[in-house]
């Protein structure tokens, strides 16, 4: 326990200690006297309309719209990736079907989509949401699949022998076994997915965080934008945290380290 809290408390404090450097490196570069506040804001003015954007209730607003929008493209990207790439993965004739699709779309940007996705379906929320979906769904399939194709042979032939059939060894097994690469793929996706939903914004929203990144362009709010970021940053952060956090609880019998 001693050596765990040890390990624990030094990557927390290398880890506060970068974040640190970053910040005292911005506010020397910030202070210097040639410096534009209109190009490169001081961390007072971030702060400011941060607490500006807090107080008029636009920043709870936008947090709030763009989080939806996140929550359901992952949860439906990455639901579709696992069923759709323990299929594959397990059952070679799903596999022959539909991997040569995959493998074609896989190297398309989703934003590539987005024309045809307006014509398709216009500007309204099912857009933004469905953008947001294919980026999920595109780079957590392949992990999926691939945890599968890596099923320990042994771990097979063991539930094999014990009378398991195909269906159970697929159930029991495979998908337990695959678990670090398809939470490696969730992890994945939702990195895609903040990724995607600037983009995914502009498509005449009203409201949400890549909204109010464009009104900072708009209005030449640097201050504003700089906001933005670092509260994309720090969402994103705290779910992957989440996600290695039941990582570790579901793996606890694997030797893997974070």
């Amino acid at each position: 326990m001693e050596i765990l809290a040890k390990v624990t408390t030094g990557r927390f404090g290398l880890g506060a200690l970068s974040v640190a450097v970053v910040f005292i490196l911005y506010i020397i570069v910030t202070n210097q006297p040639d410096n534009n506040p209109a190009l490169l804001p001081p961390l007072t003015d971030i702060f400011n309309s941060f607490v500006t954007n807090v107080t008029s209730g636009t920043l709870f607003t936008a947090l709030a719209a763009s989080l939806f929008r996140i929550f359901m493209g992952f949860f439906i990207g990455t639901t579709l990736a696992l069923i759709l790439g323990c299929l594959i993965g397990w059952y070679k004739v799903i596999e022959y079907l539909f991997d040569p699709l995959i493998e074609a779309l896989r190297p398309i940007p989703p934003l590539a989509y987005i024309p045809i996705i307006i014509i398709w379906f216009g500007i309204g929320e099912f857009s933004r949401v469905l953008i947001i979906t294919i980026a999920c769904f595109m780079v957590c399939v392949v992990n999926v699949i691939a945890g599968m194709k890596n099923v320990p042979q042994v771990y097979v032939d063991a539930a094999a022998t014990m009378g398991a059939s195909r269906f159970q060894v697929f159930r029991t097994v495979a998908v337990p076994a695959a678990t670090p690469f398809i939470i490696t793929g969730y992890r994945i996706a939702l990195a895609a997915a903040w990724t995607t939903l600037v983009a995914s914004e502009l498509l005449a929203a009203q409201n949400g965080l890549g909204f109010l990144l464009q009104e900072g362009r708009r209005y030449f709010l640097t201050d504003q934008v700089m906001m933005i970021i670092v509260i994309i940053g720090a969402c994103a952060f705290i779910m992957d945290r989440i996600f290695r956090k039941i990582q570790a609880r579901l793996m606890q019998w694997s030797e893997a380290r974070e």
